[in-house]
């Protein structure tokens, strides 16, 4: 065997050695996601005092009562259903997110339950 062909043999084995075992990897699941952060859940850090205030008496508060909220959560979900790709709009917390927002945003409330 002559060096040309040898080397020729060794490049070709070499790189295809490498394609081999890059191929035979397997996709791992990514990690789950971390816990959700609790200062994160109060405002945050950068929250001033009032805004903290603010943000817990809003959370404190009850909006919707439990008819309003089962019929709000009725149509949320006519209008995202869930289906095999993703989930409900319920599931995504849009009632929760609308009782959030007319109770930080007065001026929704009279739309959202005058009509």
């Amino acid at each position: 065997m002559d060096r040309r062909k040898y080397l020729k043999t060794l490049a070709v084995g070499t790189i295809s050695t490498g394609v081999l075992l890059e191929s035979c990897k397997t996709e791992t699941a990514p990690p789950p996601p971390p816990p959700p952060d609790p200062v994160k859940a109060q405002g945050g850090h950068d929250r001033q005092p009032n805004e903290v205030e603010h943000f817990k008496k809003i959370t404190g508060e009850k909006f919707f009562d439990d008819h309003e909220m089962a019929t709000l959560t009725v149509l949320v979900d006519i209008i995202i259903p869930r289906d095999e790709k993703s989930g409900s709009a319920t599931d995504a917390g849009v009632p929760a997110f609308l009782e959030f927002i007319v109770k930080d945003m007065p001026r929704h409330q009279l739309p959202m339950r005058g009509g």
